[in-house]
């Protein structure tokens, strides 16, 4: 009897979880279906022309019952700022469920052999927010890449006899992404209505990771309330941006070595430690069952971090 309630509540369970999935409904009657779609239909006709992509709102979260849940978690603010920095279309609810699968294998693994496995699941949990992190790093080097010409272009067009507004237009049409996507945003809060100095300052709230952007920001709101030749100011700021990503190129280069070494000091002990416990476990085993073989673990984990936090700190050089 208890094994036929619980089969009952965990088929319910997954009822829920598959109707929130594939968005499952209750059919309608045929007049009130055509109804609603005919509601639609004008309703679309109605803010086609007047809705940009900044001002439509798209959900947060893809299952609903974690939507309560979800919604006043910081954690998940945080998270949904990421998504975004990083332009990936992913709910905040479908990130962590990714999360939590890449650690469901060793969870498993763990209930079968030693419970010490989960520690590795624990790790593989935060693959996606490292990947996430990767993109944002990635999409901001290529904004930073693209600026220098956007800056020619912007400084061109103001030469031309064109309004900040329509220089921004500019860049918009002409450029790739992601800087058509950061100026865009800027382009329809001016259309909206916006103060020109917010829109501005928005930029760096689209792109809030690269300081080029910031440098710039702050030359245009300073051209705009002391005066000067804004112009002349860009195509200065496109000359420093563009040494300084030849620096950064240059020090890269440089210090690429030190990077592998690096990486190769940091994996080859947890590596051989796995491949180890795979060919011989009755050799791991002292490591794992007894109290000198985790102090011993232990010590080793935080000798390998310190490591790696020294490598890091040798290898980080701000320009």
């Amino acid at each position: 009897m208890i094994a036929f309630l619980i089969s009952l509540l965990l088929g319910f369970l997954c009822f829920i979880f598959v109707a929130n999935l594939y968005q499952v409904r209750i059919p309608r009657a045929p007049e009130i279906e055509k109804r609603l779609e005919g509601i639609k239909k004008s309703s679309e006709q109605q803010t086609t022309d007047i809705n940009p992509d900044f001002m439509m709102v798209e959900t947060e979260f893809k299952f609903g019952f974690l939507s309560k849940y979800l919604k006043d978690f910081k954690p998940a603010e945080y998270l949904k700022n990421l998504l975004y920095y990083a332009d990936l279309n992913i709910q905040v609810d479908v990130f962590m469920l990714i999360s939590v699968l890449c650690c469901l294998p060793f969870a498993l693994i763990s209930i079968f052999t030693t419970p010490y496995i989960i520690v590795l699941g624990i790790l593989c949990s935060f693959i996606p927010f490292v990947v996430v992190k990767f993109l944002i790093m990635k999409r901001t080097n290529l904004f930073t890449q693209q600026f220098p010409e956007a800056l020619d272009l912007l400084s061109s067009s103001l030469r031309a006899g064109h309004s900040l507004y329509s220089a921004f237009d500019v860049i918009v049409k002409e450029m790739p992404s992601p800087i058509n996507q950061v100026f865009k945003s800027a382009v329809d809060e001016i259309a909206f209505g916006i103060d020109t100095k917010d829109a501005i300052l928005s930029l760096t709230r689209v792109m809030p990771f690269s300081m080029d952007l910031k440098f710039f920001t702050t030359a245009v709101i300073l051209q705009r309330e002391v005066g000067g030749n804004l112009a002349k100011v860009l195509d200065s700021l496109s000359v420093t941006i563009r040494e300084r990503f030849k620096m950064l190129g240059q020090l890269k280069a440089q210090t690429s070595q030190s990077k592998f070494s690096g990486i190769v000091l940091t994996l080859v002990p947890p590596l051989i430690a796995i491949v180890l416990f795979f060919i011989s476990p009755g050799y791991m085993d002292p490591l794992l069952h007894t109290t000198q073989g985790n102090i011993a673990i232990g010590i080793a984990a935080a000798m390998l971090s310190i490591g790696i936090f020294c490598i890091v700190k040798i290898l980080s050089i701000e320009i």
